[in-house]
């Protein structure tokens, strides 16, 4: 029989608790003691269980203050790790989705022949779609691929690229190479896709040309992420 920490019973429990209502976003959670007696675990446990749950973006702790839901379920990871978006938002124990997909086969700009490695007369195809966690709106791609990649007829109906490109295409992506950019909102039209308030907001640009394990470019994205759901971070080393 498999034991199961009494942490990640907790941080089931709590997760339980926010998904039916029970607590509500921005509201203060008891005080530990309090927390602690109504959980039946020690002290020690609910706050690994909290360490946890800060980690996967669910509450937010102030010392002196105490804890609280947060808004919004923050997704986090590291820009090191190469990761699908899919995967990704599974990792943070929400449901992935995509809604409003627009595919073209267009020839492609100069900045996108430039970046692939493509002459003026190849083609592309060109993926646009907003990801949903939840059904909330937290991201919008937009995904190049090159038609002389694609030696079947390109009928990409699944969530996660990655998946496409290794299952149906047999490339595997090994790694990116990614600039990160703040833009306004506007371009693109992105608060609207991202239901965002102002388009005068700032998004987080991801623009990457992603490679295979021979070195040759595969697809070129730009993804726009929501601040107020997205956040990156990185471990820096003293050397």
């Amino acid at each position: 029989m498999i034991h199961i920490p009494r942490y990640e019973t907790v941080v089931k429990n709590i997760k339980d608790m926010i998904k039916k209502g029970k607590l509500l976003e921005g509201e203060k959670l008891p005080s530990e003691i309090t927390m602690a007696k109504q959980l039946n675990v020690s002290r020690a446990t609910l706050r690994e269980a909290f360490r946890i749950l800060e980690d996967e973006g669910l509450i937010n702790r102030y010392h002196g203050i105490g804890t609280f839901v947060s808004r919004f379920p923050v997704i986090k990871s590291g820009m090191e790790e190469l990761i699908s978006i899919t995967k990704l938002i599974e990792k943070q124990g929400m449901n992935p989705g995509t809604k409003d997909v627009a595919v073209s086969r267009i020839r492609p700009g100069e900045r996108e022949a430039s970046m692939l490695k493509l002459s003026s007369d190849e083609e592309i195809y060109r993926i646009e779609r907003v990801r949903t966690a939840d059904g909330e709106p937290v991201l919008f791609c937009i995904d190049r691929i090159p038609v002389k990649h694609v030696h079947i007829d390109f009928e990409f109906k699944g969530e996660s690229l990655f998946d496409y490109l290794h299952r149906d295409l047999g490339i595997y992506i090994s790694y990116a190479v990614s600039d990160v950019i703040p833009v306004k909102a506007r371009v693109a039209d992105v608060y609207k896709k991202l239901e965002m308030k102002s388009k005068s907001n700032v998004v987080l640009l991801l623009d990457q040309l992603h490679y295979d394990d021979k070195d040759n470019p595969i697809f070129y994205s730009s993804n726009y992420f929501s601040p107020e759901k997205f956040r990156f971070y990185i471990v820096r080393k003293r050397i």
